[in-house]
């Protein structure tokens, strides 16, 4: 293949990729605003997941994801993620690994479609749980911020799930593979909650950093 026609498939592949992102958003069947969880729901941003004055979770009954947004800044809004992960130990059920996340801050709706979650940094907490290890729950600072290269949702006619009854919106958003393009998707989450069910939207602690530039 001759250079002039890898570069022309080059960029038809291009403008394929930012055309196939486009007409999905384009296709949204309703706001972003709103409370989404994965699942049957059991994991929930909010209060019921994570208290963040006494610096606590409480632990769900399953795992999953859960996304707030509110859209009211000029170019985004703010946003709330709650997440609860576990590995099982096939050797032993006893020595699962497990972590649960809660971070909130602001997102912006990018020209490309995209969003940018950046969280309040003194803000976010990780608690990761192992029982057979030798500090078997450990709580700490957490700060990551997330790219969403794609999202989009649609109307559900059937979830499966006996909280969801009948139709439901849903929403599926992707994985950034590294490039700030599309990767791995996410678990699909239905919308809960509209309005959403957030702790305050503004950052809660202050920044304290100690002599090495960790979060105290």
């Amino acid at each position: 293949m001759s250079s002039v026609t890898s570069l022309a498939a080059c960029a038809v592949l291009a403008v394929a990729t930012l055309a196939s992102t486009g007409a999905a958003q384009a296709q949204n069947v309703t706001g972003l605003t709103g409370t989404w969880a994965s699942g049957s729901g059991k994991v929930l941003t909010g209060l019921d997941f994570f208290n963040p004055i006494e610096k606590n979770f409480t632990i769900p009954t399953s795992g999953g994801i859960s996304y707030s947004f509110i859209e009211d800044l000029p170019t985004g809004g703010h946003f709330e993620t709650s997440q609860f992960r576990f590995t099982s130990n096939p050797s032993s059920n006893r020595c699962f690994t497990a972590a649960l996340t809660w971070q909130h801050g602001t997102f912006t709706n990018n020209a490309n479609g995209s969003l940018s979650l950046t969280p309040y940094a003194p803000d976010g907490y990780v608690q990761v749980m192992d029982p057979c290890a030798a500090q078997s729950t450990q709580i700490y600072s957490y700060n990551q911020f997330e790219l969403i290269p794609q999202w989009f949702n649609y109307l559900e006619s059937s979830t499966g799930y006996a909280n969801i009854a009948g139709s439901a919106y849903a929403m599926k958003m992707f994985e950034d593979d590294g490039t700030g393009t599309a990767g791995t998707p996410k678990a699909i989450m239905y919308l809960i909650n509209r309005p959403p069910t957030m702790l305050p939207t503004v950052q809660l602690h202050e920044e304290v950093l100690n002599s090495v530039g960790a979060y105290d």
